[in-house]
């Protein structure tokens, strides 16, 4: 069973940020609002985790100011998500085939080893 809500700590491991950043990008991005406990923790759902990814993907590949980001998801959200999506099936894509690549060159090794002349 997935957790429904996740904590500062979890996300920013999860997304290999500080916790500062994320708190810093709640307060300069109007659509980041995760929510709260009554004692102030944050609690973020997978929606505010997807968000986020999409921040840092705009941020760092799409090279966006804050501002920038604002913009861009405020008009553009379903096609940055969509985009994300891709970006992500194909670095998982990338990774089977490094894992295959390297399965059949241990195949390639152990082949030439146990051939005699």
């Amino acid at each position: 069973m997935e957790k429904k809500y996740h904590s500062i700590k979890e996300v920013s491991e999860m997304l290999n940020l500080p916790q500062s950043t994320l708190r810093f990008w709640e307060k300069e991005i109007d659509i980041l609002e995760p929510n709260k406990s009554k004692g102030g923790t944050r609690r973020y759902i997978q929606k505010d985790i997807d968000l986020l990814q999409q921040i840092k993907f705009l941020i760092e590949e799409q090279h966006l100011t804050l501002a920038g980001v604002n913009e861009r998801l405020s008009n553009h959200r379903e096609v940055d998500e969509k985009r994300i999506k891709v970006i992500e099936t194909l670095e998982s894509v990338r990774k089977e085939l490094m894992a295959i690549r390297l399965e059949l060159n241990g195949h390639e090794a152990l082949a030439s080893e146990t051939i005699v002349d």
